[in-house]
């Protein structure tokens, strides 16, 4: 147990170090020995968890976006309805890109890490678990009746797509002028949608059944 753990805490460590190293020198000015160097080890000892420096940036941000997904989780679990996790999920997600300064310098080296073509997808284990968050919520929403999805699936990816597109277009592109108002305004209408509920139609029948005063 002590040495699994022992074993945990270094691949924290590596993964941590590496990602500082990828995120400010890039993938291909980033060495294993600059790795080693960072953590106080050899190349050898490196080459116990990875095979070589491309297993090394993928098994990095693999865990940079597992990371970001278990901040988001946490956030979700600290709410009770549907609309509220909906909420937490978005916020979370965005709140923990803004405040990573690492991750954001990571983006803009490899703007490809975020893809909407699942077939240069180079972490769809990753993307997976992000589409299921979502879809947990969804199915919740629905159960509760405070969603009206017809296909939660389709629903899942099209949350999934834009939020990514939102994503590259802050922190890729740089694009951030009223990122956060177009964020909340786009948050609005995802959970209350475009068209407000509509009162009933009276009918004849209850025109005919009005009280007076």
């Amino acid at each position: 147990m002590a040495q699994t753990a022992k074993k945990d805490e270094k691949q924290y460590q590596l993964y941590r170090d590496a990602l500082n190293l990828f995120a400010e020198y890039g993938y291909k000015k980033t060495t294993v020995a600059d790795v080693a160097d960072r953590l106080g080890m050899t190349k050898g000892n490196i080459y116990f968890y990875v095979k070589n420096k491309k297993e090394l940036y993928h098994r990095t941000i693999h865990w940079a976006l597992t990371q970001w997904q278990d901040h988001v989780r946490s956030a979700v679990a600290g709410q009770t309805t549907a609309p509220d996790r909906f909420n937490a999920m978005a916020e979370a997600a965005l709140g923990y890109i803004e405040g990573n300064k690492v991750f954001r310098r990571l983006l803009i080296r490899d703007p490809e890490i975020f893809t909407l073509d699942r077939d240069r997808d180079r972490f769809p284990e990753a993307n997976r678990a992000a589409r299921q968050i979502i879809r947990d919520i969804l199915d919740q929403g629905i159960r509760e009746g405070a969603f009206t999805v017809r296909d939660p699936e389709a629903a899942t990816e099209y949350l999934f797509s834009i939020y990514m597109m939102f994503l590259i277009q802050t922190f890729v592109y740089l694009d951030k002028k009223d990122f956060r108002r177009i964020f909340a305004s786009a948050l609005a209408l995802n959970l209350g949608g475009l068209s407000s509920p509509r009162p009933p139609k009276e009918t004849s029948h209850d025109r005919c059944h009005v009280k007076g005063p």
